[in-house]
């Protein structure tokens, strides 16, 4: 848990790292229905003009939502994150997360922390930049 007060206009947050499976998708896909062809079967993401299968935008969002809650604890609120997606996280490839705080300040009783976001796969790709919103209590 971060400890609101020790945290500082561009401070990194620490980095958030997952495979990019057919298996972690397969369970994403579970809870949300969404079996399209093109996040787990080769043959369809080729024919659709893909190298291979990628994730589901909405399990890269989930990635760093997680990352923001490792980072900031229980305690704390999520209360904005924006993200562009650039793209895709294909099978076979890591994606690793990272943010940087860009302002904080002192509002209602709580510590605001404002970050840019970002993740990037590892051949260096960009695939997708944002910002949060976490609120600390005080």
């Amino acid at each position: 848990m971060t400890d609101p007060g020790a945290i500082a206009v561009g401070d990194e947050i620490p980095a958030f790292s997952r495979e990019g499976t057919v298996h972690h998708w397969n369970r994403f896909a579970a809870v949300n229905d969404e079996f399209a062809g093109h996040h787990w079967d080769d043959d369809v993401a080729r024919h659709e003009g893909f190298p291979a299968p990628f994730a589901m935008a909405p399990l890269l969002h989930a990635y760093l939502h997680a990352m923001l809650r490792h980072w900031a604890g229980p305690s704390a609120r999520i209360a904005a994150v924006a993200i562009r997606l650039r793209g895709p996280l294909f099978k076979g490839r890591r994606m690793t997360s990272g943010g940087r705080v860009t302002a904080l300040r002192a509002e209602a009783g709580e510590t605001i922390a404002d970050l840019e976001l970002w993740m990037d796969d590892d051949t260096g790709a960009r695939l997708s930049t944002g910002t949060a919103t976490v609120a600390f209590p005080v």
